[in-house]
C-alpha cells in the first residue's frame, strides 16, 4: 500500500556516507560560523541543520554562495590573528591549573599515592581470628 520512506542502510555507510552543505546561520554549539562550506551526515543536517533555514544542501559548486562564504573566511582569519595577538596577562587561572596538571609527571603521582590492600604485604601476625589462637 505505501512505501515507507527510510531508507536502510549498514553501519558503514552511516559512518561513512556526507553530504555537502553550507550553513546560513550560526551555531556555536556544533561549531559552524555563517557561511562555512563542509560536509555532515544526512541525518544531522535534516533533523538540526535545515529546520528554519538554517543550512541548505550543496549538489553543485555553483550553488555555493560566494559572498556568505567570503565573509566565513574572512571572520575566521580575524579570530586567529586575534588569539595570536593576546596578551600573556590574559591567561586565566584555569589556564594555569590545567598547564600544572600537564606538567606532573606519572612517577611523582604513584610515589603519593596509598598502597591498596592487595598491595600491602599482610602477614598472619596481622591477621586476628576471633576464637583462633596462634
Amino acid at each position: 500500500m505505501f512505501r515507507p520512506t527510510a531508507m536502510r542502510m549498514s553501519a558503514l555507510s552511516k559512518r561513512t556516507k556526507k553530504v555537502k552543505i553550507q550553513v546560513l546561520k550560526d551555531f556555536p554549539m556544533f561549531n559552524l560560523v555563517k557561511g562555512e562550506v563542509t560536509q555532515v551526515k544526512p541525518s544531522f543536517m535534516r533533523n538540526y541543520l535545515h529546520n528554519f533555514n538554517g543550512a541548505r544542501y550543496i549538489m553543485q559548486d555553483s550553488d555555493i554562495n560566494q559572498l556568505l562564504l567570503q565573509k566565513s573566511l574572512a571572520k575566521e582569519v580575524l579570530l586567529k590573528e586575534k588569539v595570536k595577538s593576546t596578551p600573556i596577562s590574559t591567561i586565566t587561572k584555569k589556564d594555569v591549573k590545567k598547564e600544572a596538571a600537564q606538567s606532573v609527571t606519572k612517577p611523582d603521582v604513584e610515589k603519593s599515592k596509598p598502597k591498596g590492600l592487595l598491595e600491602r604485604e599482610i602477614t598472619i601476625k596481622d591477621v586476628k581470628i576471633p576464637g583462633l589462637d596462634l
